[in-house]
């Protein structure tokens, strides 16, 4: 049974994986003359341009675009935050490494102490040396 779960949790967040590498956002300028598209990241993908939006100044026409690329990265941001809100209910009903694994650290509390310490330096390394 627990299997099942399991298997069933990988395909939900197979699922939102999938949602969110295929997410967009779209917004247009007060105006209508200027609209922009961006991905999950909010990183400007399109930009699409009215005629009349090259008739004006070019200080109009930059802050156009600069508001639309706002609008538009603000609205993908909100999506993904709504999109990957179901991950932490999935997440907190998969089993921890030590259920799996035993004497395996766990995955939800770290150990602070490994965690903090540095990893040790191999001063023989022949790739250290750059003189």
């Amino acid at each position: 049974m627990e299997q099942w779960h399991y298997e069933q949790q990988r395909a939900q967040l197979a699922e939102i994986r999938d949602e969110l590498s295929a997410m967009s956002a779209k917004a247009s300028s007060r105006d209508g003359s200027v609209e922009v598209t961006v991905d999950q990241s909010g990183i400007v993908t399109d930009v699409r341009l009215e005629p009349q939006a090259l008739r004006g100044a070019a200080a109009d026409l930059g802050r156009a675009v600069t508001e639309a690329a706002r609008e538009a990265a603000r609205l993908a941001h909100q999506r993904v935050s709504e999109t990957i809100g179901p991950i932490e209910d999935i997440v907190g009903r998969m089993p921890d490494a030590q259920d799996l694994l035993p004497g395996a650290p766990s995955l939800r509390e770290p150990d602070t102490e490994v965690a903090q310490q540095p990893a040790p330096v191999d001063e023989d390394d022949e790739y250290d040396d750059y003189d």
